[in-house]
């Protein structure tokens, strides 16, 4: 459904950055710097927002203050960033919902194109679709036999994320109507599954990881085009029956409009650095992220593409509910 040809397009030049990228062009001053994530912790946003927050301090030299201003929107994050100092000591931690907002809500107080300016997609990653373990399906066939016999419900991380749009695609692809619950975040959804308020959870793999591998939860199936390597024994949705569900969630960073590009690129090049250290990039994958670190400009590209594909698949389907 998204073309991800045009999102994957910053892998290239996170591969050829080579040592030369983790230069910085200019340094920012000692004044920390403010990451806000629209999420609360436990969710994949908040996970991946605090495993490099170490790493940037060091690269760029000042305190980074990881910032969670969770909504059921994820808007009053966005809203903070928008009307911030545009001097690189504010960044958004911009995640589906940012993207896809302009396709779903009917007024926004900011304009997503306009109001924000680019820095890097940082990294993109298969959702999770688990169950409670008293719902008897183990397969996605079988889930979706007894979603027509059964009322079922799915928790989400919010309206507009992507834990919450492929919950959207499988009711429309596989002809179900599970209704939809929507959390904070995908660590309080999962906590929801856990205590049986709701049937099943679409999540990232870095929030429902270790419920599954304690047997607390059963896996279903990943969204992508192949089984995403930190949990191999999980079908696709496509080896399951069900195309056209594959929404994949993606993380980036956005900084306030008029930000210095040297300054983005100063930020981008760090967060490079970060996640290409071996250990890192190790501790990512483990917890199903794809590093994709684009430049500043790439990021630009894929934000604009991304929004525009959002409000085109809103035109054929009720992303509200």
């Amino acid at each position: 459904m998204i073309d991800r040809r045009r999102l994957l397009a910053g892998t290239a030049g996170f591969l050829m950055a080579g040592a030369a990228g983790a230069a910085a062009q200019t340094k920012l001053s000692s004044e920390p710097v403010r990451l806000v994530v629209p999420r609360s912790p436990g969710g994949g946003s908040d996970i991946i927002a605090r495993l490099i927050a170490p790493g940037l301090e060091k690269q760029l030299g000042t305190t980074i203050i990881v910032e969670n201003r969770p909504d059921a929107t994820a808007v009053l994050g966005a809203t903070i960033v928008a009307k911030a100092k545009p001097d690189g000591h504010t960044l958004y931690l911009s995640d589906n919902s940012f993207y896809q907002n302009p396709a779903i809500l009917d007024s926004l107080p900011y304009d997503t194109l306009k109001d924000f300016t680019a820095v890097t997609m940082l990294a993109q990653g298969p959702v999770i679709l688990i169950v409670h373990p008293d719902v008897p399906a183990k397969t996605l066939p079988e889930l979706v036999e007894l979603a027509k016999k059964q009322n079922l419900t799915f928790a989400s991380g919010g309206v507009g994320a992507s834990t919450h749009l492929v919950g959207v695609m499988l009711n429309l692809k596989a002809g179900t109507s599970i209704t939809h619950v929507p959390f904070k975040s995908s660590g309080q959804a999962v906590i929801a599954l856990l205590g049986g308020h709701v049937s099943m959870q679409f999540g990232g793999i870095s929030s429902a990881a270790p419920y599954v591998k304690d047997g607390k939860v059963r896996a279903i199936a990943v969204t992508g085009d192949r089984r995403d390597p930190s949990m191999p024994d999980v079908p696709t949705f496509q080896e399951s029956g069900i195309t056209g569900a594959d929404v994949m969630s993606v993380w980036g960073l956005h900084a306030p409009p008029g930000t210095p590009l040297e300054v983005r690129r100063t930020i981008r090049d760090a967060a490079a650095a970060v996640m290409r250290d071996p250990a890192m990039n190790k501790q990512l994958a483990e917890r199903g992220y794809q590093v994709i670190a684009s430049t500043p400009e790439e990021h630009q590209a894929q934000t604009t593409a991304l929004v525009g594909q959002w409000i085109d698949v809103g035109k054929q389907v009720n992303l509200k509910e």
